[in-house]
């Protein structure tokens, strides 16, 4: 948009906020699940980009440290609406669930607990099931899975991850996977040119600046999502700095998978136990700074990126494997969230509904999350 078009750019900047807000309300499950709701609504329903643009962006943040679902919505809104859209849409998303943890986090200061906000999950996750599945399946789609090779790669990843190798691990033998397959093709055609490729209670205290430090550390090296960010947070509060127990930092990571958006609400948790609400401000705010800074030059990467060929075959690569990933992810989802008849029901009418309208995703994870509860409260009262 130029100058002239400052009227349209702030709708664009407040609808960039307001679909971002929806889809992180709603974001249970982490970054597979926010995926999928991010495609149905945005490519799928709103066509803000295409399915090559979303696949490339899908494979790009998958490499880059921080939460990806907050990366996607950066460059989503600065795509649809500038520079404005680019923080409207990282803030509106991770809002929900900041605000949400730093209730949760005060409840933990005055009762030494959270309240029990699982059930709520009982509905959600059949439905995030649907959805992810069916992200896969139109994704795969996209990435011409006719070619064997290509199908044989994102079916190896998602077999992989599933019996438990690294996420990281696979995105890059993936990433490498498709440069040799780009120079396979180059060698054989004499390009020249492929020559030169160079292959309870805190029991500490600390003041807010030590605070800031040790969250804009686990930012920065926030790579593959919940588990690393645990194991950081150990090593930091818990063996380091001995601010927190085992048992705290357990409460705080069960407050990241229960409440929508990213898992750095863990972060947001923690920064309010430790510091009160100037605590879980700070917080919130350098543990996503790093992922800010990198996706404030993700347009030229990207442009970069397609701009040579061996960068845009590694990418390819990297996309396919967080495809596989993605389809890995979502059997996990199955294993935990289809848990009896009901639920396995819940699963497939969400399937269903997403085959005959694919842009309904937010909608039936909102159904999902009102069926949880209301089944919570017919078991209270009955």
């Amino acid at each position: 948009m130029t100058a002239l078009d400052r009227p349209a750019r702030r709708r664009a900047t407040a609808e960039v906020f307001w679909v971002f807000l929806r889809i992180g309300a709603l974001s249970f499950g982490g970054p597979a699940a926010t995926t999928g709701l991010v495609h149905s609504k945005v490519v799928l329903g709103l066509k803000w980009i295409d399915q090559r643009d979303f696949l490339d962006l899908a494979g790009m943040v998958s490499v880059l440290p921080g939460p990806n679902a907050v990366e996607m919505a950066m460059h989503i809104g600065r795509h649809r609406a500038g520079r404005a859209g680019f923080l409207a849409g990282g803030v509106a998303f991770l809002l929900p669930g900041a605000v949400l943890a730093t209730v949760l986090g005060a409840l933990y200061v005055r009762y030494g607990t959270t309240p029990a906000a699982a059930s709520l999950l009982y509905g959600v996750k059949p439905v995030v099931v649907a959805v992810t599945a069916w992200t896969v399946i139109r994704l795969a789609k996209s990435a011409r899975p006719r070619r064997f090779h290509r199908a044989a790669l994102m079916a190896a990843v998602a077999i992989a991850y599933v019996v438990g190798v690294d996420e990281l691990l696979l995105l890059g033998v993936a990433g490498l996977a498709g440069l040799a397959a780009h120079l396979r093709r180059t060698a054989r055609s004499n390009k020249p040119g492929a020559a030169a490729l160079v292959l309870a209670v805190p029991i500490g205290q600390p003041d807010l600046w030590s605070l800031a430090g040790v969250f804009l550390k686990a930012g920065a090296l926030l790579f593959g999502g919940g588990a690393v960010l645990l194991a950081l947070l150990r090593g930091e509060l818990v063996v380091d700095r001995g601010w927190i127990t085992e048992t705290q930092l357990l409460d705080a990571i069960a407050v990241g998978q229960v409440t929508p958006g990213p898992v750095l609400n863990t972060a947001t948790f923690l920064g309010y136990t430790l510091g009160g609400l100037p605590g879980a401000l700070i917080v919130t705010i350098v543990v996503v700074l790093p992922s800010f800074l990198l996706m404030a030059a993700a347009g030229p990467l990207l442009r970069l990126i397609r701009a040579h060929d061996w960068a845009r075959a590694t990418l390819d690569g990297i996309t396919l494997g967080a495809i596989g990933v993605l389809a890995g992810v979502t059997v996990e989802f199955g294993r935990t969230g289809i848990v009896d008849p009901l639920t396995g029901a819940v699963a497939v009418g969400a399937a269903l509904i997403l085959w005959l309208r694919p842009q309904s995703a937010l909608v039936l994870v909102a159904a999902g999350a009102a069926f949880g509860l209301l089944r919570l409260g017919a078991q209270h009262y009955l």
